[in-house]
């Protein structure tokens, strides 16, 4: 048995692939973080509203679903002592578009930076397009990242790490030139997804119910598709096939999971972290920073993949049948979700009433608290958790269970987790590298 250590490059924060080889095959898989937060010590014995200050800080790249997770647990913890909390209808559509503006940046910033250049660093000669993107792709990807921004910090003031929610809605009251404004800066990044990445109307695209349709054009996604299934792909990179979501996203408003195709209720008091593996486990030796999530002691996958599959969407169904949880899979619903995002953030954008009020707080709101409550979003990457326990006001403790705890986090060789899982019985660190990075790693949020 040979051990190759990978240093994988092009992620959020670092992380390291630790392969060890059977027979020309990887027969374990050790994904080690190694940079340490501490973000939940830093937490602790502070007042509870200081959370809204510092969670956003976990992330550089998905703040808003940190603080919005924060937000929830906070509106939680009061609800579980009585106190009646009520949000209009234009503070939820202002924190659903804010984390829509969120993802989609992040979806395209994950596919036009890192999966392209994957894939032209796998073979330069076959997928020219990657380098064709010098001369004006890259740019317009760039300024679609930059634009969808714009379109959320009309709301959140700032990108990242804004502050603009509060117990019973945000602190925003936007005029009608900022709604004019928003929907200029969607129309625009739905321009170039339109002309670029679809090749076709987002309309049309969500229409699309095969995944045959995605070979046959001359967008960035079909050649992507078309090159990933030459390679392969479509066979590589499969996990257990077990999906779960506990967040809203598209019209699914409680807690499932699939397995497979079946769906199944759950509920978030059966989540937990396992500590195997990590430096934390005082009983044994440990080689991570990261813990891992589990739902009832089982490794399930989180993300785009895992929200389309609970929500029945026609496409991924469709891919998932041919392809299972495969790479190719994984990456069409990531990007399909994007032409979701759009299309749900023009719907509110065109219901948004400004009339309303922004917050409503009780009159009589009490500060120090003694409470635990529970904060839960869909984050780009998946499922986002924040558990908080407050005394006398003061945190005693703050737990977050980011997506790469889910889908990223150490099994064993007996019960591996989900990328681990995924990358068994591969035959070359390339494809290794790739699978892995299918997952999308966010390092700094998972080493808290």
């Amino acid at each position: 048995m040979k051990i190759t250590k990978e240093i994988i490059e092009r992620i959020e924060g670092e992380a390291t692939l630790e392969l060890e080889w059977k027979d020309k095959k990887i027969s374990y898989a050790k994904i080690k973080f190694l940079n340490y937060r501490a973000m939940e010590d830093i937490l602790k014995d502070r007042p509870m509203l200081d959370a809204l200050m510092i969670t956003p800080r976990v992330c550089g790249i998905c703040s808003h679903s940190h603080v919005n997770a924060t937000i929830e647990a906070i509106e939680d913890s009061y609800r579980n002592i009585g106190v009646e909390l009520e949000l209009t209808n234009k503070a939820k559509q202002i924190r659903e578009l804010v984390l829509n503006a969120e993802k989609i940046q992040n979806h395209i910033k994950w596919f036009y930076f890192l999966i392209l250049p994957e894939l032209f660093k796998i073979n330069k000669e076959k997928f020219v397009l990657a380098e064709s993107f010098k001369d004006k792709e890259w740019f317009e990807a760039q300024n679609a990242l930059a634009t969808v921004l714009k379109m959320g910090a009309i709301f959140s003031g700032q990108w990242p790490h804004g502050s603009y929610v509060m117990t019973g809605g945000v602190t925003c009251d936007p005029l009608e030139s900022d709604i004019l404004n928003a929907k200029n800066y969607l129309l625009e990044v739905k321009e170039f997804c339109e002309e670029r990445l679809y090749g076709c109307s987002i309309e049309e695209f969500l229409k699309l119910d095969s995944i045959s349709d995605l070979i046959d054009g001359n967008s960035t996604l079909d050649m992507a598709v078309a090159f990933m299934k030459e390679l392969g792909f479509n066979k590589i990179g499969k996990s257990y096939d077990r999906f779960i979501s506990f967040g809203d996203h598209k019209g699914v408003n409680e807690p499932v999971k699939a397995l497979k195709t079946r769906l199944f209720k759950t509920n978030v008091k059966f989540v937990s972290e396992s500590l195997k593996n990590s430096f934390f486990d005082k009983g044994n030796k440990g080689f991570t920073y990261s813990k891992s999530a589990v739902y009832k002691d089982n490794f399930y996958e989180v993300g785009p993949l895992a929200r389309l599959m609970i929500s029945k969407d026609s496409m991924i169904r469709d891919c998932h049948r041919r392809c299972t949880d495969s790479v190719i899979t994984r990456i069409i619903a990531r990007v399909k979700e994007i032409a979701l995002l759009l299309k749900r953030s023009e719907e509110l954008l065109e219901n948004i009433d400004i009339r309303e009020k922004s917050i409503i707080s009780p009159i009589h709101l009490p500060k120090n608290i003694t409470a635990q409550g529970v904060g839960v979003v869909e984050a780009a990457r998946g499922t986002l958790i924040h558990k908080i326990s407050v005394n006398e006001g003061k945190i005693v403790n703050f737990d977050i269970i980011p997506p790469t705890v889910w889908n990223l986090g150490n099994g064993s060789p007996e019960k591996p987790a989900i990328a681990q899982k995924a990358i068994i019985g591969l035959d070359s660190v390339e494809k290794a590298d790739f699978v892995f990075k299918s997952f999308d790693i966010c390092s700094v949020c998972t080493t808290q």
